[in-house]
């Protein structure tokens, strides 16, 4: 007697199944990870003579933005204030008394909040402090 042996089938993985699994997986990792947002203030340097100044990793730039924005090494200050200027540099820069510091005000920043960081500035004892300016272009 002859019997019948069972046939059998190809044996295979189906992928369309695990790429949709990647895909959601991605998606979801997309979607509830955060990105980092740069503060960046664009700011037109008033025009001055002067010598060209070169970036240290060590020194502080302290920018004023027309919108009244006071950025700190990249760092968006909470409220344009004496109080402020004083306190982020005595948390974030324990020797900042040896610091170089630039100073950069938008030409369309109001006067008195780069006043205000120079007597921010000089109150905690910072005498090495720099303006920065673009080169007047000759006609």
């Amino acid at each position: 007697m002859k019997f019948q042996r069972p046939q059998r089938r190809d044996v295979s993985i189906e992928i369309t199944p695990l790429i949709d699994v990647v895909f959601l997986l991605l998606i979801f990792f997309m979607v509830t990870s955060t990105t980092a947002r740069e503060h960046i203030l664009s700011i037109v340097l008033p025009e001055a003579q002067g010598e060209v100044a070169t970036r240290n990793s060590d020194d502080i730039y302290v920018v004023v933005s027309s919108e009244n924005f006071l950025m700190v090494n990249d760092i968006v200050l909470e409220s344009v204030s004496k109080e402020s200027v004083v306190q982020h540099f005595t948390e974030s820069f324990p020797n900042h008394h040896d610091a170089k510091i630039f100073l950069g005000g938008d030409a369309d920043a109001r006067h008195a909040n780069v006043v205000l960081v120079l007597d921010a500035l000089a109150e905690l004892g910072i005498d090495n402090v720099s303006i920065l300016v673009r080169e007047a272009t000759r006609d």
